[in-house]
């Protein structure tokens, strides 16, 4: 009797363990046949155009709840400076003229306004989701392109700031569209694609001025892969030219040379000097510092001078302290490099329904949605950068993308640096994210990683720096 019901016990087993694996499959299959038309649809040639819409419309829902009002944390002063160029004011210029100079011929159409200011950022959103699909599809399938494509879409930081005045979306899309030229020009050496980098070089050296850099590093990284002049010396000479009608307007407006703005010297030394914190040096940030009284009647007291004697004096006084003291320089550097790369923080605008300084539910959750989004992508990029051969990808094409976007950092590094300013840069890492996931389509994990010490020991420097900004926004 005990045989029999063991006997029967077992069948009874065989046949749920049956059930489970028929369940199991039937559930595979289900999943299986989901992906396959998730990854038909967005092999589909009408699919770009589909997300960007639909992004597009996402945003003027998100616009519609802000109007013509000022949000927390946004900065509008390149809005006020394109009303002074339309009004032909003479004026000491501290920021960039790329962005105003835009504005200007949008309130010249639409008449002056904040809300005409705020929509007229949204055609750069577009502008990045072409340059961000054609470069992905350089070297990757477009699905991938897609992906990435639909990922922007309803990615908090690229919805927040996609109606703010001010140069986070003119200098991500212009980025993007710097290395896809930069790409193209290298391959076919042709003088239409030489001229339109050129024009894009300069633009972008006058919308964001930490980007000077690539008016030489995209010459330089030219020459290096073609062997030739051409497609290196045209691209300079064509940046140099709105440059140079830049800074003869300047001096027509001040009377003394200004290269580009007035705020590099000061941002330069308000994060360099005996009184900048060490790690949180820029003003205005997710953390801020209480500033000394020092620091606040020394600013009192240049104020007072001439602007050409201002900027001499913040540039001695930094350069000074540096001698000095190359030892917090150096920390303070390698802080502001651990800053560039920290997750932003969101306060819940516009859903919030005003400007507050505080975090509240909205704020956390938005943020928790954020780190779902930079986390991975910028962990699978560092991934990908270590498997270039296995994955398939060209050195010179990893130098290049990973160049520009740490030629485009390298001055947050040695002024101001926190981690709103990684905007432009991330989609060049998410170029490297989408494209190792295409590769993991069609191979396996093992097949495209080889296990590295010095890959696990950066994957854990990033980590370690998102661990150590929850524990001081917590705290702060």
């Amino acid at each position: 009797m005990r045989l029999s019901g063991k006997r029967r016990h077992n069948g009874a087993d065989r046949r749920l363990d049956a059930a489970r694996t028929v369940g199991g499959s039937a559930l595979c299959r289900r999943a299986a046949d989901f992906m396959g038309r998730v990854r038909r649809a967005l092999n589909s040639r009408g699919a770009s155009w589909l997300i960007i819409l639909v992004a597009l419309l996402l945003r003027l829902a998100a616009l519609t709840c802000i109007g013509g009002r000022s949000l927390y944390y946004e900065n509008t002063a390149y809005d006020r400076m394109s009303l002074q160029l339309l009004a032909g004011v003479k004026f000491s210029p501290y920021w960039p003229p790329g962005l105003s100079y835009y504005l200007l011929v949008v309130h010249g159409l639409f008449g002056e306004g904040l809300l005409a200011a705020r929509a007229s950022i949204l055609p750069f959103y577009v502008l990045l989701s072409i340059g961000l699909y054609a470069l992905i599809r350089q070297f990757g399938s477009r699905c991938a392109a897609n992906l990435a494509l639909a990922a922007f879409a309803v990615w908090p930081s690229y919805i927040r700031w996609a109606f703010n005045p001010s140069t986070e979306y003119p200098a991500a899309a212009l980025l993007v569209l710097v290395v896809w030229l930069t790409l193209l020009t290298s391959r076919r050496q042709s003088w239409p694609l030489a001229t339109a980098l050129g024009l894009l070089l300069g633009s972008f050296a006058l919308t964001r001025g930490s980007s000077i850099g690539l008016v030489l590093f995209v010459p330089v990284y030219l020459l290096c892969v073609t062997r030739r002049p051409m497609p290196a010396v045209v691209p300079l000479l064509i940046a140099a030219v709105p440059i140079s009608a830049w800074l003869w307007k300047a001096h027509d407006m001040t009377g003394r040379f200004v290269m580009i703005n007035d705020s590099n010297a000061q941002n330069f030394f308000l994060s360099n000097n005996q009184y900048a914190p060490l790690y949180n040096t820029c003003r205005g940030g997710p953390v801020e510092w209480n500033e000394p009284p020092e620091l606040t009647r020394m600013e009192q007291q240049i104020d007072c001078q001439p602007p050409v004697q201002q900027q001499q004096t913040y540039r001695e006084l930094a350069l000074r302290y540096l001698r000095a003291r190359p030892d917090l320089f150096l920390l303070r550097t390698f802080n502001r490099f651990r800053a560039f790369f920290c997750f932003p923080i969101h306060r819940g605008e516009p859903l919030a329904g005003r400007a507050t300084t505080r975090y509240g539910w909205f704020g956390l959750g938005i943020t928790a949605l954020e780190l779902c989004f930079y986390w991975p992508i910028m962990a699978l990029a560092i991934v990908f950068c270590f498997n270039l051969s296995r994955v398939g990808f060209a050195l010179r094409d990893g130098v290049l993308l990973l160049g520009a976007a740490f030629v485009y950092a390298a001055p947050c590094f040695v002024t101001c640096s926190q981690p709103r300013y990684n905007f432009p840069v991330v989609p060049l890492f998410a170029v490297f994210a989408f494209l190792f996931v295409d590769a993991l389509s069609t191979r396996t994990w093992r097949e495209l990683v080889r296990p590295r010490a010095v890959m696990f020991l950066v994957l854990a420097f990033f980590a370690y720096i998102q661990i150590e900004w929850i524990a001081i926004v917590a705290t702060s």
